[in-house]
């Protein structure tokens, strides 16, 4: 509760920064498909469901859940965040992000905190910034776990119809991973017309306690229609 608290606190200080003049110029919605199969839970998949609204052009606020299962056990997931890119003529955006993750049979829970910052250009972009998860198993007390999330992204085509791109990162949406528990994302978008787009990724997800002390952990595959408004 006091995690949803924070974000509409955020949203309110950015009605302020308008005026108080809040317009919705634009939206989009997710359907996703996740395979997965790792070296812990063997077989995982999750049916997800995102969304977005764009506040004044600069400004967007993200939600999403997935359902699914890890192993043999359900799994719950989602985020709700807030990102702002307030200058004309730098792309930089600022962004705060909160997710939770649950495995009831285990009696696990993680929730996170991300700040984000990011620099984002047509063929390239990298974001950066601290996160901080508390995490429980079986009802102990939470573990404090401050770390740092990462990504860099390029494309090779970025046009009208297609957009082939590359990600290498330690989060995603709907997870939150130390600094040696990594992927490379190779992504596919598809415009089948001016709002409905094909998604097809494919990612390959390293484990370890540090970038260069990584090894192979699984292989996942996303796939889903983006609808834009």
């Amino acid at each position: 509760m006091r995690k949803i608290q924070l974000l509409l606190v955020l949203f309110a200080g950015l009605q302020r920064l308008y005026g108080m003049d809040i317009q919705i110029t634009g939206g989009e919605m997710e359907l996703r498909f996740v395979a997965e199969y790792n070296r812990t839970f063997l077989f995982c998949w999750n049916i997800a469901v995102a969304g977005a609204l764009e506040l004044n052009v600069r400004n967007d606020a993200r939600a999403g859940i997935a359902l699914g299962k890890i192993g043999d056990v359900f799994e719950l997931k989602w985020f709700a965040g807030l990102a702002t890119a307030p200058f004309a003529s730098i792309p930089v955006r600022f962004a705060v992000g909160y997710i939770h993750n649950a495995i009831p049979d285990y009696e696990y829970r993680s929730d996170s905190l991300r700040l984000l910052i990011s620099l984002e250009r047509r063929r390239w972009g990298f974001t950066a910034g601290p996160a901080f998860r508390f995490s429980s198993f079986f009802g102990e007390p939470s573990v404090f776990e401050p770390d740092m999330s990462w990504s860099f992204h390029a494309f090779f085509i970025n046009n009208e119809f297609m957009r082939l791109g590359l990600r290498i990162a330690n989060f995603d949406d709907f997870v939150s991973r130390n600094m040696g528990n990594h992927f490379y994302n190779l992504n596919i978008l598809v415009r089948l017309s001016q709002r409905i787009t094909l998604v097809n990724e494919i990612e390959m997800q390293q484990s370890g306690s540090s970038v260069l002390a990584s090894n192979f952990h699984g292989i996942l595959y996303r796939g889903g229609l983006l609808f834009l408004w």
